[in-house]
């Protein structure tokens, strides 16, 4: 074969070959350029959704019991006036969202509740009478019946006073009965006021009894656990 023949049958090959290449590039072009949708079921959707509702619920009520779960733990350290700031930062979170108090009334009552018995440990005795009288709590009405009966016996020389002080403490304590009728605490404190207030309308000028101690709750410096 000359070199005139090996030259066209060359030509010839690498012609074809070009041929060969160019149609899987167009049939390539054709698939490739043509997006595929992209579909996802109701079902799937419906998931994803709860999922991150679920989510934000979780993350929302982590922050809002973060300041209670702070104050039962420096309560059982025995800080109490840590544990009385980060009561104060759980309730103001329910008063600037007052609707929480509707939809969760036990744990702002428990909030409360806790928050008094702290301030009832550190002898804030006046400061109890007004918060519990603020609020309106039903546990409140309990540690505002101590905190009266406690100024009752400071002012026990004072019989008009203290007289006073013992009626408002009983009709406390009746309160707190009527708001939950299972409170052993706040039944056995309102007999005792009662015999009090009964002995001393016979005896103005009687001495202190020896045994005069209200009950209050065995966790009054470890507050029932929110949660």
């Amino acid at each position: 074969m000359g070199a005139k023949g090996w030259l066209v049958r060359t030509g010839a090959y690498f012609g074809s070959r070009m041929g060969r290449l160019n149609r899987p590039i167009n049939d390539f072009q054709g698939t490739f350029m043509k997006p595929r949708a992209f579909r996802v079921s109701l079902h799937t959707f419906a998931f994803a959704a709860l999922l991150l509702i679920l989510g934000g619920f979780l993350l929302g009520a982590g922050w809002w019991l973060h300041p209670i779960g702070d104050a039962e733990q420096a309560v059982r350290e025995g800080r109490l006036q840590p544990a009385l700031e980060s009561y104060g930062v759980a309730e103001k979170r329910f008063a600037a969202f007052p609707v929480s108090k509707r939809l969760l009334p036990e744990l702002y009552d428990l909030v409360i509740k806790n928050e008094l018995s702290v301030m009832y440990a550190l002898s804030q005795y006046d400061a109890v009478i007004d918060k519990a009288g603020a609020t309106g709590t039903p546990g409140g009405k309990f540690w505002a019946g101590c905190a009266l009966f406690v100024k009752a016996d400071v002012e026990w020389m004072k019989p008009e006073t203290r007289m006073s002080w013992l009626a408002q403490a009983q009709e406390e304590f009746r309160r707190a009965v009527e708001a939950s009728s299972a409170d052993f605490d706040a039944k056995f404190n309102y007999e005792l006021t009662g015999k009090l207030i009964a002995g001393l309308r016979k005896d103005p000028n009687a001495e202190r009894p020896k045994e005069m101690n209200l009950l209050k709750p065995s966790n009054a410096q470890s507050p029932k656990k929110v949660g």
